[in-house]
């Protein structure tokens, strides 16, 4: 089996669309909401970042850095359940997903954009391991554990409260509660909100009753 190489296929699918006389440059600023579904176009993220809300609760799920095609899952899907929410400014090519699947049929695109829809699955898929404990301290020791694999640049920018609190329905104090108890135990050390030590040898069980119930 042919393995798959998802930088390759953005960079094809990306190309395409950037190429096609139906689609049109838009530049993005920080903060602001993006609505592909709303206007039923898929586009090709060439600069920046954005990340991922659910409609319903707000809750982020996937956050995306340029290159990368944005809006698949929902391109041929009558339910809009997600938005977009730029992290800094980006730079998109969008286009209409009528003129994509012309598109993806006339270029043999549909094996490209499936790899990258299967990419972005697998994150979604990781992003639900993150979050299905029961219990407070068990998700915040996940998330600390996801954010110390995180190559040394991003974790270092990474704040873990409004990385977690972005991710989960926990308050801050929360949160803070259970960074407090692993910090005495020796398990994290925290500077200026930033995780800078995460050893996971006799790590505490979680003994707090504090149950998520809706995530």
């Amino acid at each position: 089996m042919t393995p798959i190489n998802v930088a390759e296929s953005v960079c094809v699918v990306g190309h395409a669309i950037e190429t096609s006389e139906n689609a049109y440059f838009s530049k993005r600023k920080k903060h602001q909401r993006i609505e592909l579904k709303t206007y039923d176009s898929i586009c090709f993220l060439k600069e920046g970042s954005v990340s991922l809300y659910r409609l319903e609760n707000g809750i982020l799920t996937v956050s995306l850095d340029a290159p990368a095609i944005l809006g698949l899952a929902q391109m041929r899907n009558e339910f809009k359940s997600h938005y977009l929410r730029c992290n800094n400014d980006c730079d998109l090519w969008v286009i209409s997903v009528d003129d994509a699947i012309s598109l993806f049929n006339t270029e043999h695109l549909w094996m490209h954009a499936f790899d990258i829809l299967t990419h972005h699955l697998q994150l979604y898929f990781q992003r639900e391991n993150l979050v299905s404990h029961p219990k407070t301290g068990d998700i915040v020791k996940e998330h600390l554990r996801f954010i110390w694999a995180m190559p040394e640049t991003e974790r270092k920018r990474t704040s873990i409260y409004s990385y977690i609190q972005a991710r989960n329905h926990i308050s801050r104090s929360a949160i803070h509660k259970e960074i407090q108890t692993l910090s005495r135990s020796g398990n994290i050390q925290i500077e200026k909100g930033k995780l800078t030590k995460f050893n996971e040898q006799d790590m505490p069980s979680d003994q707090s009753s504090d149950v998520i119930t809706s995530i």
